[in-house]
């Protein structure tokens, strides 16, 4: 019975969305959360991802604690289903998270500030020297045609982004950059991206790199010279 109700509410969701395109925009966040959440159920297919993925834990369980106690303005990058809850992580103090997608329809899942635009633009909506910290994970890779539009083309255009973070980040500034071996084999300081914006830093409980034993994905650290 309750399956049933919930087929049937999310049936008459996608119908309102696909009849009223921009009455989503004038539905309160937590209200809009909650029909998608608790009546879609957009967040039933990543809770055993949540469980099962090494590298998503670390970054729920793991490094976004460690970042919202040690820096105090944050940037995240790229909002989900499953990224929503991160933000509580900085409930004492809603106004040192920012989050950026350049999807509009993912600006329900962003914070308090939420930017909607790619992050290569992040410099024409912030200050110099603005974030503490930018969390860059799952964005960085080469395009892969099976993937469409993902990820960055060719190096030129990762360390043109890199020029932007720095220019964004306070000088000693983390840049926490997570990433897919599969879809780029090289880490940035490997490719000899860094210089001369950052350089790996092991101020971090994990040191310069942090690895997961059988699967492709890493996290680095990079400070911001």
């Amino acid at each position: 019975m309750i399956g049933t109700l919930k087929s049937l509410f999310s049936k008459l969701a996608y119908w309102v969305n696909d009849t009223f395109p921009n009455a989503k925009s004038l539905v309160p966040k937590p209200l809009h959360r909650f029909v998608l959440l608790r009546i879609v159920g957009m967040n039933d297919q990543y809770e055993r991802m949540l469980r099962e993925n090494p590298e998503r834990l670390f970054l729920q369980n793991d490094a976004l604690p460690w970042v919202s106690t040690s820096y105090k303005q944050v940037l995240f990058v790229g909002t989900a289903v499953y990224t929503y809850q991160y933000e509580k992580l900085f409930a004492d103090d809603p106004d040192r998270y920012t989050t950026i997608d350049r999807n509009p329809s993912t600006k329900v899942w962003g914070g308090k500030h939420h930017i909607v635009a790619p992050i290569e633009q992040i410099n024409q909506h912030r200050p110099p020297g603005f974030f503490d910290c930018i969390v860059l994970s799952g964005v960085l890779a080469y395009r892969i045609p099976e993937h469409g539009d993902y990820g960055l083309v060719e190096q030129d255009d990762l360390r043109a982004l890199l020029k932007v973070l720095h220019g964004v980040l306070r000088p000693g500034g983390l840049l926490l950059v997570g990433w897919n071996l599969r879809d780029m084999a090289q880490s940035l300081s490997q490719l000899g991206l860094l210089d001369p914006y950052f350089a790996p830093t092991d101020k971090t409980p994990w040191g310069t790199r942090k690895e997961f034993p059988g699967d492709p994905h890493v996290f680095e650290f990079y400070e911001r010279r």
